[in-house]
């Protein structure tokens, strides 16, 4: 047990010194990068933007790695060394008698006392839980809630791709078309789906399209060439590939403010990006591209359910 502990003790302050390292100077880079934006990138387009936040998210998961960590044990150890220069000195006596009695004394004590011994050792040898341990524990705990939740999501993702079924030849002739003036290698595969939920797609290695079915019979087809140019802006950007970085930095960094700050603004940039894609190849002006996205968002009554799903594993590239 008392190695368990220590070794826990171990691990925790080397985290403590790394997570306090990451925190100050993730602070000064992200507040640095947001006020440079803000003054420099305002007019520039949203996919430069993005790619600002992208890797400022990249280079928060790699500072663990890279990053100059201040030794707390050390402080906190040179602050409990201070009372130490006030220690009285002991006196030492050389008489060959007197040293000689005192340790027959001792050594008949211990003979009557046997368990004294070991009771005055036993406060010594179990070491206490360190607070860096304590925090690193609940660190630890926090996160597997979030990679819990981040399943269970995913499952109900699953779910909804098992029930739904292909689109008809209209809609897939429709992407057909969207993918090819999109420039894409291969157009996705487009399934309906009777939950209300905001268009999306999913998946990594294979994108797929899901339409709520009920949605996409009400839009009329200069509205879903909208809906269809921003879904497939998404699969254009990769963002079903670079929407992990975003997401892993907001779990692992859950009590960071800019952490969370940094992946919204990571989203709004991409949609953003993927609005004005879709803007520039519809040839419609920007009063209807934006009446169609808010058609498209008051239909779903549950908006957020699946397409949080896709996000949290990386995978979003709804409308919003």
């Amino acid at each position: 047990m008392q190695t368990l502990i220590e070794s826990l003790n171990a691990v925790a302050e080397t985290w403590a010194e790394c997570l306090w390292g990451v925190l100050w100077q993730s602070t000064i880079l992200i507040l640095v990068a947001g006020l440079l934006a803000g003054l420099f990138l305002r007019r520039s387009s949203p996919a430069l933007r993005y790619w600002v936040w992208q890797i400022l998210a990249i280079k928060l998961l790699l500072m663990p790695f890279w990053t100059f960590a201040i030794p707390l044990s050390q402080m906190s150890a040179s602050r409990q060394m201070e009372p130490a220069d006030e220690a009285p000195l002991v006196a030492v006596i050389d008489d060959d008698s007197t040293s000689s009695s005192s340790a027959r004394n001792k050594n008949s004590a211990a003979a009557g006392m046997p368990g004294a011994a070991q009771s005055s050792d036993r406060p010594s040898a179990i070491k206490r839980v360190a607070w860096q341990s304590w925090l690193f524990l609940g660190w630890l705990a926090i996160v597997s809630a979030h990679v819990v939740r981040l399943v269970w999501q995913r499952s109900r993702l699953n779910r909804l791709l098992r029930r739904a079924i292909p689109a008809d030849e209209r809609l897939c002739e429709l992407v057909r078309e969207t993918a090819a003036r999109l420039e894409l290698r291969h157009a996705p595969p487009a399934m309906f789906t009777d939950v209300d939920c905001s268009p999306f797609v999913c998946n990594m290695r294979r994108a797929v399209l899901v339409m709520p079915r009920a949605l996409t019979a009400r839009l009329s087809p200069a509205e879903l060439r909208h809906v269809l140019l921003h879904e497939l802006a998404h699969v254009r950007r990769l963002d079903l590939v670079w929407g992990w970085t975003g997401e892993i930095a907001r779990v692992v960094y859950f009590f960071h403010p800019l952490a969370h700050w940094l992946c919204y603004r990571m989203r709004l940039e991409r949609e953003l990006a993927c609005d004005t894609i879709a803007m520039s190849l519809s040839g419609q002006n920007a009063s209807e591209y934006v009446a169609t996205l808010v058609r498209v968002i008051s239909h779903a009554s549950e908006p957020t359910v699946f397409k949080t799903a896709a996000a949290s594993a990386g995978l979003d590239g709804g409308a919003s």
